[in-house]
């Protein structure tokens, strides 16, 4: 299994991130049925995600689930382990808890990113999880293959420093005309010095 970077780090590789309601992706997308149901497409480079609410309660459903899947046959898919694992690679600090929270993958009931990003990096302690069995393998090993290509990273950070408004592509277009017209006007007063 190859394991992906936090949120932070896919969103700087230019990874991004939408999340919905489970009803609404349903019909959407096909393939959605349930909140498990995560999909990553490499031409549109977004990761898909039912959003996630988080209460109080959230931690002690999540590992009354995760128990429960200990002990069931190896052969079964483990589905909680599987999707806590998921979303333990892409939180680490309250800062990926940010990242996920403003794309809506997130609902945050309990008003700290950092107690969601605490309650998700300790689910996993002492739990088992099949590295042959997981359940979003081929969704990893796309989102690793994106991410070890150096263009996508050049072109994620490019976007974000100097493309991140509006103002900033109207700016370079006129910047590409006013070089190509002084190029076309260089080429003539070169062709009119040569005609005389």
């Amino acid at each position: 299994m190859k394991f992906i970077g936090n949120a932070t780090e896919l969103d700087d590789a230019g990874i991004n991130f939408l999340g919905a309601a489970i009803e609404k992706m349903k019909d959407q997308k096909p393939g959605i049925e349930t909140e498990f149901d995560i999909m990553f497409t490499k031409h549109t480079k977004v990761l898909m995600i039912p959003t996630l609410n988080v209460y109080d309660c959230t931690e002690r459903r999540f590992r009354n689930y995760i128990a429960y899947e200990q002990f069931i046959p190896c052969s079964e898919p483990t589905y909680f382990c599987d999707y806590v694992l998921f979303m333990d690679y892409l939180i680490d600090t309250s800062k990926d808890v940010q990242l996920l929270r403003k794309s809506g993958i997130i609902e945050n009931a309990l008003g700290d990113d950092e107690a969601v990003a605490q309650m998700f990096n300790r689910l996993m302690d002492s739990v088992y999880c099949s590295p042959t069995e997981f359940y979003y393998i081929e969704i990893f090993g796309r989102m690793t293959k994106h991410c070890q290509r150096r263009r996508n990273r050049w072109k994620a950070a490019l976007k974000k420093k100097y493309f991140n408004s509006p103002w900033s592509h109207i700016s370079f277009f006129a910047a590409t005309v006013l070089l190509l017209l002084t190029i076309v006007q260089t080429i003539f007063s070169v062709f009119s010095y040569f005609d005389k």
